[in-house]
């Protein structure tokens, strides 16, 4: 041969290269490769992503893979925003990377409040009524309203919710990043400190009518929300309401939840026009400097089923070992329900204007001598923690009609010690400064 058989070989054409319908399959990469000299160890020891960024280790790309710009989102400690599906909804990209989809859909009632339809044409108690009688997604029935977002200082956003009805729910959900061609090897090194939570600074409901506002997981509330309607809001669900946040709503708002701490400082705080029915906190509730939470009739006055991952007014009733009781007696339900304790401070207080209603419309306050309720009772209040007033007296932090505070669900009655009276506020760890006696 003219040539040496290992200098001159053809490109071999018999390779094996699979492929699927018609398309050429990745190259295959050696999964034992090391991209670093570092040991294993000195990663686990020192878990910050710009450690393994400076090593490549993994890597920030992938053998081939294009080049493309680093960051894909604003600098700056600003927001941007992009308008989608002819404003019913807008996408919203947060200074540390995380993206939003803050979408109007069509608002179903829970279980248990409406009944639907079988393919028969009888009711099936408990079930959800779709919109319009359309499945949401099945029928031309578009979502109502339109959203806008607007930059605010200090990495916020600023929504303005307008044409709403009580048909009308916004949800807050991440906005799954698009994967590019040629990176399914590479490390994504931006999300690594992505908090996918986002800071809202203002909800604006110009309609005033809406039937729920979902950012149980997904949204902070850094500032006025406003919607003074007098028709019911179903549920307002945030992660934290954190200092400068207020809720105002002009009638009813069956749920209250907050994945975290609800933290207000300055400011209204919180104001039901009507009833407030359940009020769920997962950790600390803080009220300072003037902010208050006024509820302008009942807390309680309808038991709300559970929505999404929070819990219902039917919590003890499904956690019974709270009460210490593993019998089948009747519990009561929940008008709100702090899992932390309460801080009231100095010109902030907690009232409800008509009280805690009752769990059924024939009330008793009697129980036996064991201390479990033995029959119908008040929509408790319950604090798992501590409740600390900066007042003299815990009824001028407590603005309740009727108020009946404990550290159980049941307590001696003041004109016979031999007889327990319902408690309708309990702070299982205590009160300071300490509840007044009951009026029985």
């Amino acid at each position: 041969m003219s040539v040496d058989r290992k200098e001159g070989r053809r490109t071999n054409h018999r390779a094996f290269r699979p492929t699927l319908e018609h398309e050429t399959l990745e190259t295959r990469v050696l999964m034992s490769g090391k991209t670093s000299k570092l040991p294993a160890g000195v990663f686990l020891r020192n878990p910050k992503p710009g450690i393994a960024f400076n090593n490549n280790n993994p890597q920030f790309l992938s053998q081939g893979a294009p080049r493309f710009p680093v960051a894909q989102y604003p600098r700056g400690n600003k927001i941007a925003t992009q308008t989608a599906h002819g404003g019913q909804s807008v996408i919203v990209a947060a200074p540390d990377g995380s993206h939003f989809k803050i979408s109007l859909t069509q608002f179903i009632p829970p279980a248990g409040q409406g009944q639907s339809q079988s393919s028969s044409g009888a009711s099936v108690p408990g079930a959800q009524n779709p919109i319009q009688g359309q499945i949401p997604g099945g029928g031309p029935v578009q979502p109502i309203g339109t959203v806008r977002a607007y930059a605010m200082p200090r990495g916020r956003v600023g929504l303005i919710i307008d044409g709403t009805t009580t048909q009308s729910e916004l949800d807050i959900s991440p906005q799954p990043f698009p994967q590019r061609k040629g990176y399914a090897h590479s490390f994504a090194y931006g999300q690594t400190n992505q908090s996918k939570i986002l800071d809202i600074g203002q909800i604006t409901v110009n309609s005033g009518q809406i039937g729920a506002i979902l950012g149980f997981h997904t949204a902070n509330l850094s500032g006025p929300l406003v919607s003074q309607g007098t028709t019911a809001i179903d549920r307002i669900a945030f992660n934290n309401l954190l200092p400068g946040a207020s809720i105002q709503t002009g009638g009813d708002l069956n749920t209250l939840d907050v994945l975290n701490n609800v933290k207000l400082d300055g400011g209204p705080g919180i104001v039901i026009g009507r009833d407030l029915n359940l009020f769920n906190v997962g950790q600390d509730l803080t009220l300072l400097n003037g902010a208050s939470v006024n509820v302008g009739r009942f807390l309680g006055a309808t038991p709300q089923p559970p929505k999404g991952t929070g819990t219902g007014s039917n919590f003890l009733a499904l956690n019974q070992s709270l009460l210490g009781t593993g019998t089948s007696t009747s519990l009561p339900s929940l008008s709100g329900y702090v899992q932390g304790d309460v801080l009231i401070g100095p010109g902030s207080i907690f009232t409800a204007a008509a009280g805690i209603a009752n769990s059924s419309i024939t009330a008793s306050t009697a129980t036996d001598a064991s201390g479990i309720l033995a029959s119908a009772s008040p929509s408790v209040f319950l604090v798992n923690g501590v409740v600390v007033a900066s007042t003299n007296t815990l009824t001028n932090a407590l603005v309740i009609p009727g108020l009946i505070a404990g550290t159980g669900f049941a307590v001696p009655a003041t004109s016979n010690p031999s007889q327990f009276v319902a408690t309708n506020f309990v702070a299982r760890l205590g009160f300071s400064p300490p509840p007044p006696p009951n009026p029985f």
